[in-house]
C-alpha cells in the first residue's frame, strides 16, 4: 500500500511540475529541457526506482547539478545483482557499493556464486546503517548463517528475503533464531530448495520475541514446527507457509503465545487431517480477516458445515475466504471424492455463504478436479466502476444501478469451469464422467476455456445443464456454420434452457453470423460482452445486435464490446448507431481502456 502511495504521489508531483515547465516553455526566448527542470524531490523520486549503477553509467559527469544529485547523500541506492561477469561485479563492488554503503537502502543478490565473491572479500557492517531490505538467493546455509551474525548490526533492516540452494542437511532452527534476533526485522520470506520432506528445526533458543509482523515460508513444515516459530512472533499479522504435511507426533495445543494481530495466513497445500489442522487453526483464527487453504483429498475438508460452523465461532472477523480442494481424477480406479452421491456441494449452500457473497465453482480439467470457494467477484460491469473515458450519452443517463441490482441476486452462483489446455481434448468420454456431478449440482454458471471444443459439444453440454443463468465461451466453438439454422438450433436442444440464459461472454468473435447464433439460441439475454479479434467489424456487429433487439432479443440492456483497438473515435461511431439505427430514448456508451460498454433503459 505505501508502495502505491509513493506512486501517486510521484505521478502528482510530476504533473505539477510539468504544468510549470509549460508555462516557463512558452517564453519563446528561454530552452529549457523537461528532465533537468524538473524539481529535486521529483528527481530523487525517479531515481529511487532505478538501480544505483544504472544511475551512475547514465547520469555522472553529464552537469554540476546532475552530479551533485547522485552524490547527495539524500538519494537512497538500491541495487539489484544478479551479474554473469566477475570483472563487472568485481567493477561494481569497488566503485559502487563500498563507496556508498552509508547510501545504499536496497541490496539484493541472486547468484551463489556472487554472494559468495562479495562475502569472501567484504562485510555488511554498521556503515551500511541505512541498509533497510537485503535479498540472498541460492545460497548455501552455511555460508547464511554467518552472514547473519553480520546482519545484527544494522539497526534500519526491516525486510529480509533468503532462498537457499542447499540438498545437504541443515536445521532451519538455527536460522530462524538468528533471523528472530535482527531487533528491526518486519517482514521476512524464506525458501529452500527440496520436496516435501519436513525440515529439520530443532529447539529455538531465542530470549527475545521477533518484531516480525509479515513472515512467507516457501517449505513444507509440520503444524509443531510451524508452532515452535510462531511461539517468538507475536507480532505478526501476515503468514503464508506454502506446505503443511503429517507428523509422526500428534500437534500439540500449546501455543503459549497468542498471535492478537494475525489478520491474514494462507495455506498452498495442506496434507493433515481436518481434526489435526481444526486444533491448529483454533489457536490463532481470533482476528483473522483473510484465509486461505488449499488441500488434496482429505474428503472432511468438504464438510460445509464444519467450515460454517469454525468460522463463526473461532473466526468471527472473517471478510476473505479462499477454499481449494484438489482431486486428481487420472487414474479411473481411485474413488472420486467429488461425486454426485456426497452431495457436498450442497453443505456449502446455507445462507452463511451466500450472505459473506463467497463464490462457489468446480473446475474439471482433464486430469483433475478443484472445488473452490472464493470472495464474489463481478462478473458484469457496474457504472459506477468505470471513468468516463470517451462517453457518449443520449438525453438522460440510465439509472447507475440497473445493474448492480441484477448481481445482488449473484452471490449463490455455482460455477462450473471446464478447462483444456495443449493437447488435451474435451471428449465424449470426459463429459460421461461429468454426468453424475452435473445431476446432482445446480449450476448457475458455465465457463468452457477450451479452443478446440465444438458446436455440437457444447450444445450437448448445455443441454445437461438446465439451470444455467451465464455462459462464458473463451473460444468460438468449432464447426459453428454447420448450426447456423434457427429451427437447427432449437430442435438440437431437448431441454428450454434458452428460456434462462442472461449473461453471456463470447470470445474470439469474427463474423456477424457468429453473434446471431447465439442471439438465437438465448433470446432471454440481457447482458452480452463481446471480445474482438484486430480484424473484427465491431460496428458491424453493433448493428447486428440492434437489428435483432427488437424481435428476438427484447430483454437485452447492456452490451460490452472487448477490442484492442477501442479508441474515441470507434466511440463516437457506435454512438452514432444507436443514434440513427434505433429508437432508445435513453442511452449511455463509455470506454474504459480496452472495453466500450453501451447501457440503455428497457
Amino acid at each position: 500500500m505505501s508502495q502505491i502511495k509513493r506512486q501517486l504521489s510521484l505521478t502528482q508531483s510530476i504533473d505539477v511540475e510539468m504544468k510549470k515547465l509549460r508555462t516557463r516553455l512558452s517564453d519563446e526566448s528561454t530552452s529549457y529541457t523537461c528532465f533537468e527542470n524538473l524539481s529535486n524531490e521529483v528527481l530523487y523520486e525517479i531515481l529511487d526506482y532505478i538501480d544505483a549503477y544504472d544511475i551512475y553509467e547514465s547520469f555522472s559527469n553529464l552537469n554540476n547539478r546532475l552530479q551533485s544529485l547522485i552524490t547527495s547523500s539524500s538519494l537512497l541506492l538500491r541495487i539489484k545483482l544478479c551479474l554473469k561477469s566477475s570483472s563487472l561485479f568485481e567493477n561494481r563492488c569497488q566503485h559502487v557499493i563500498i563507496p556508498n554503503s552509508h547510501r545504499i537502502r536496497f541490496l539484493h543478490f541472486h547468484d551463489e556464486s556472487l554472494i559468495n565473491t562479495f562475502f569472501d572479500h567484504y562485510i555488511i557492517d554498521s556503515s551500511f546503517h541505512r541498509l533497510e531490505s537485503i535479498g540472498l538467493h541460492d545460497i548455501k546455509a552455511e555460508k547464511l548463517l554467518t552472514i547473519l551474525i553480520y546482519l545484527k548490526s544494522l539497526p534500519r533492516l526491516f525486510s529480509l528475503n533468503i532462498t537457499i540452494m542447499d540438498k545437504s542437511s541443515y536445521d532451519l532452527g538455527n536460522i530462524y533464531s538468528l533471523i528472530f534476533s535482527l531487533s528491526s526485522l518486519k517482514c521476512n520470506e524464506l525458501g529452500t530448495f527440496g520436496n516435501k520432506l519436513p525440515r529439520i528445526i530443532s529447539h529455538l533458543t531465542n530470549n527475545k520475541f521477533s518484531m516480525i509482523e509479515y513472515m512467507v515460508i516457501h517449505n513444507f513444515f509440520t503444524l509443531n514446527q510451524l508452532n515452535s516459530l510462531l511461539h517468538y512472533t507475536p507480532q505478526l499479522r501476515h503468514l503464508f507457509c506454502h506446505g503443511v504435511i503429517e507428523s509422526d507426533k500428534k500437534f500439540k495445543k500449546n501455543l503459549s503465545m497468542k498471535l492478537p494481530h494475525l489478520k491474514y495466513i494462507g495455506f498452498e497445500e495442506v496434507y493433515v487431517s481436518f481434526d489435526e489442522f481444526e486444533v491448529f487453526i483454533k489457536e490463532i483464527s481470533s482476528q483473522l480477516q483473510i484465509f486461505r487453504i488449499g488441500t488434496y483429498d482429505y474428503k472432511n475438508y468438504l464438510d460445509g458445515n464444519r467450515w460454517e460452523q469454525l468460522i463463526k465461532k473461532y473466526m468471527p472477523q472473517l471478510k476473505k475466504f479462499y477454499f481449494r480442494f484438489t482431486q486428481n481424477i487420472k487414474n479411473d480406479k481411485k474413488t472420486n471424492l467429488i461425486d454426485s452421491t456426497d452431495g457436498f456441494i450442497n453443505r456449502f449452500s446455507s445462507p452463511f455463504w451466500s450472505e459473506r457473497k463467497w463464490f462457489r465453482e468446480l473446475k474439471v480439467f482433464c486430469e483433475k478436479k478443484i472445488f473452490s470457494i472464493f470472495p464474489y467477484k463481478k462478473q458484469w460491469t457496474d457504472l459506477h466502476e468505470h471513468i468516463n473515458t470517451g462517453t457518449n450519452s443520449k438525453q438522460n443517463s440510465i439509472e447507475d444501478n440497473y445493474i448492480s441490482n441484477r448481481e445482488k441476486s449473484d452471490h449463490g452462483i455455482i460455477q462450473l469451469t471446464i478447462e483444456f489446455h495443449g493437447d488435451s481434448d474435451l471428449d465424449w468420454r470426459f463429459i460421461r464422467r461429468l454426468i453424475p456431478t452435473i445431476k446432482a449440482i445446480q449450476f448457475t454458471h458455465l465457463n468452457i476455456e477450451n479452443e478446440s471444443i465444438s458446436i455440437n459439444m457444447l450444445l450437448n453440454i448445455l443441454r445437461l445443464l438446465p439451470h444455467l443463468e451465464s455462459l462464458k465461451l473463451l473460444f468460438m466453438p468449432k464447426r459453428l456454420f454447420e448450426y447456423l439454422s434457427i429451427e437447427h438450433t432449437r430442435n438440437h436442444l431437448s431441454v428450454p434452457i434458452t428460456n434462462k440464459m442472461t449473461k453471456v461472454k463470447l470470445g474470439q468473435v469474427t463474423e456477424e453470423e457468429e453473434i446471431e447464433f447465439f442471439i438465437n439460441l438465448f433470446p432471454q439475454i440481457e447482458h452480452l460482452k463481446v471480445h474482438c479479434l484486430l480484424n473484427t467489424d465491431v460496428p458491424l456487429l453493433m448493428k447486428v445486435i440492434l437489428t435483432n433487439r427488437k424481435t428476438r432479443i427484447p430483454n437485452l440492456c447492456h452490451l460490452c464490446f472487448d477490442f484492442l483497438m477501442a479508441d474515441e473515435n470507434l466511440v463516437r461511431t457506435l454512438a452514432n448507431i444507436m443514434d440513427f439505427e434505433t429508437v432508445i430514448d435513453s442511452y449511455t456508451i463509455q470506454r474504459s481502456g480496452d472495453k466500450i460498454n453501451v447501457h440503455w433503459k428497457l
